[in-house]
C-alpha cells in the first residue's frame, strides 16, 4: 500500500514484481550459459558462444542487481514530496523540483518509464548510486540522457507513477516541460 500525507507520496516496493523480475532475468542467464556451452551451436559456430559469454556476463550482472535490491532494497524506494522527489535505487538524496528540465515517456519494446533530464549541474550536486551511474553513461553514450524511473518493482502502476509526477511537477515546478503523453 502506499500512502500520500500532506502532499508526501511513499511508493512501497513490490515484492512479487522483484521476485517475478528474478525469475525472468536467471531465465535469460540459464539461456545464455546454455548458448555458452553450445547448446545452441549451429552453422553460425562461434558466433553463438560469444553471444553466450555476453549474455551471460550481461544477464549476470542484472540478476545481481535484481537479488541485491529483492534482499537489501529500500522497501520505500520512491518519495516525492513538496521540496522534490528521491527515488532511492538511483539518488544519495532527495532531487529538487527545481533541477527538473523535463519529464518525457520513453518506451521500447513493451517497457515503458519516465525519463527524468535534469538542469546543467543538478545532476552533478546529486549523488547516484554506481549503477546508476554506469546506466548513465551508457546513455548518454547512445544520446540518452536523463535518469529513468521505471515501476517494474514498484507497487504502483505506470500510469499511477506517470500521474503523479505529473502532479508534483505541475505543482511545484510548472517552468519544466511535460513531455508525458
Amino acid at each position: 500500500m502506499n500512502a500520500t500525507i500532506r502532499d508526501h507520496t511513499v511508493i512501497k516496493r513490490s515484492v512479487p514484481k522483484l521476485i517475478g523480475l528474478v525469475a525472468i532475468i536467471a531465465a535469460f542467464v540459464a539461456i545464455s550459459v546454455w548458448m555458452l556451452i553450445g547448446g545452441a551451436v549451429d552453422s553460425r559456430g562461434e558466433v553463438t558462444v560469444y553471444v553466450g559469454w555476453i549474455g551471460t556476463v550481461f544477464f549476470g550482472l542484472c540478476l545481481l542487481v535484481a537479488i541485491h535490491r529483492l534482499i537489501f532494497g529500500h522497501r520505500k524506494p520512491v518519495e516525492l514530496s513538496t521540496l522534490g522527489f528521491w527515488d532511492k535505487r538511483a539518488f544519495a538524496q532527495e532531487v529538487p523540483w527545481s533541477a527538473v528540465s523535463r519529464i518525457s515517456v520513453w518506451s521500447h519494446r513493451g517497457s515503458t518509464m519516465l525519463r527524468i533530464q535534469f538542469t546543467d549541474d543538478a545532476i552533478l550536486r546529486n549523488q547516484l548510486t554506481p549503477v546508476v551511474n554506469v546506466a548513465r553513461w551508457l546513455n548518454t553514450q547512445s544520446g540518452l540522457d536523463g535518469i529513468y524511473v521505471a515501476s517494474t518493482d514498484l507497487d504502483i502502476s505506470f500510469s499511477e507513477l506517470r500521474m503523479l509526477f505529473r502532479k508534483y511537477l505541475s505543482e511545484y515546478n510548472p517552468t519544466a516541460i511535460d513531455d508525458m503523453k
